[in-house]
């Protein structure tokens, strides 16, 4: 093959690979794109959502309030309320399954708590002004979907008094950009290290939006617990006092 000849065909491998590849920023575009848009996704101030939570052969209705900077998550189980978590914006708690009194959060599970709770309604809508890095992994097949495999990375957190890396990755249905799988490691506790997933499907859309009405918990790739989204609420009032602790419980 003489010079021009090989010029040629590395020119066109080089355009063929710009015109075939994708970034991180353009598959995450993509999916406010194809989920109604960032305007319409930056324009939620609540979320109400009642669900049916599956899990050791019980079913436990339950409803998930958020805010920015805050939610609560409260099950109902044999007629008693329980808070699995809740964060009024400064302090974490939920109620102890022993005394079914309500207890506050360690100070470092109080902090990833607020971390992760300053990302409503979505860890991508302002990812880049948040200092976040999202970086593309390649492909995986999740679930029998082919899939872009993207890192998000966050500020680091405070595990045992040491700084630790905050992660999670995401995979994105390669045909409708819209996320079916989160994957996570476990921080703290005797499961450190070990994976965690969630899974989500059965795309629907509310007020515009697509949001996912399906999603199964797993651990090590084992489902532990499947929760079915009955209805989901957008923008109504939800008064802060609902998300704080119960002092003198």
């Amino acid at each position: 093959m003489n010079f021009k000849k090989m010029l040629f065909f590395g020119s066109f491998m080089i355009i063929g690979h710009c015109i075939f590849a994708q970034t991180a920023d353009e598959i995450i575009n993509k999916y406010f794109e194809s989920t109604g848009g960032r305007d319409a996704w930056s324009k939620i101030t609540t979320m109400k959502s009642t669900v049916l939570v599956k899990t050791q052969g019980m079913e436990l209705p339950a409803v998930i309030l958020s805010k920015p900077m805050k939610q609560k998550v409260e099950i109902t189980f044999q007629g008693l309320s329980i808070v699995q978590p809740a964060f009024d914006g400064e302090t974490g708690w939920q109620t102890n399954f022993m005394t079914m009194k309500a207890e506050k959060m360690e100070a470092e599970d109080n902090a990833i708590s607020k971390a992760e709770f300053g990302d409503f309604p979505d860890p991508f809508l302002k990812y880049n002004e948040k200092g976040y890095k999202a970086e593309l992994q390649g492909s995986e097949t999740v679930e029998g979907t082919d899939c872009f495999k993207i890192k998000l990375t966050k500020k680091p957190v405070m595990i045992d008094g040491k700084e630790e890396e905050n992660a999670s990755i995401y995979f994105f249905d390669k045909e409708n950009f819209v996320p079916i799988m989160v994957r996570n490691v476990v921080k703290k506790g005797p499961a450190k290290g070990k994976s965690s997933e969630t899974v989500m499907s059965d795309y629907q859309e509310v007020n515009g939006l697509m949001m996912p009405f399906t999603m199964d918990q797993k651990f090590e790739g084992t489902t532990q617990a499947s929760i079915a989204i009955k209805t989901i609420e957008l923008n109504v009032a939800i008064d802060d006092s609902v998300f704080k602790f119960p002092e003198g419980n």
